[in-house]
């Protein structure tokens, strides 16, 4: 079992390192120049990262500013996307199938076991990326990843990535600027507070995209 568990882990890092490598030339092949402000406030511990979402390449961009490994939370479409699908699928990210509710949970559960087994997670609380440049109303689902997981949040905002794919549906270089927000602390709170957690975090979300 043990050998097993070595060979499985080893295969993970090893996932993980060309997934990096290929995320890295994605970003330098596209020529975009990415910004990042607020990165101070990132805790040296396990976290949920919550924010707006414009792009596929919202993804990148945020491995990039973060500076560490990172699974996400995505629709399962997502899961058929080059590269990024690639990755999703074959580390400890979960996919989450909207139609179909009992599925839905195992997949909310599975990333909140592997929040607590201290894997970073990012979340995109619209449900799907913004067509308009605006943030929509953040899902209230979302946050019970956090919330049960006890992960402090990040509230991130990420301007740019439209432009640099979205909009034109063609990779095109341009300017990125990522700002991470105060940590919100998730461990014990009061149930009043928890239901006012989601609510909190949009405001933080929508407050720091308007300063760039």
């Amino acid at each position: 079992m043990r050998k097993i568990r070595k060979i499985k882990y080893s295969r993970l890092f090893i996932i993980i390192i060309f997934a990096y490598i290929l995320l890295q030339i994605t970003i330098n092949i596209i020529g975009m120049e990415i910004e990042v402000e607020g990165f101070e406030n990132i805790p040296d511990k396990t976290c949920v990262f919550m924010g707006n979402h414009q792009s596929i390449l919202d993804i990148p961009v945020m491995r990039y500013s973060t500076q560490r490994t990172l699974d996400f939370v995505a629709k399962k479409e997502l899961a058929k996307a080059p590269l990024i699908g690639y990755w999703i699928t074959h580390v400890k990210s979960v996919t989450i199938d909207r139609d179909n509710i009992r599925e839905g949970m195992k997949a909310i559960n599975q990333a909140v076991n592997n929040i607590k087994d201290g894997y970073n997670f990012t979340i995109f609380p619209e449900g799907t990326r913004s067509k308009d440049g605006k943030i929509h109303e953040f899902k209230r689902g979302s946050i019970k990843i956090a919330s049960k997981s006890k992960a402090p949040i990040i509230p991130v905002a990420i301007k740019g990535t439209s432009a640099c794919f979205e909009d034109s549906k063609e990779f095109v270089p341009g300017k990125v600027k990522v700002i991470f927000g105060e940590a919100i602390e998730t461990e014990n709170i009061s149930k009043e507070v928890e239901r006012e957690l989601m609510l909190r975090v949009e405001e933080s979300v929508r407050s720091l995209y308007e300063k760039i």
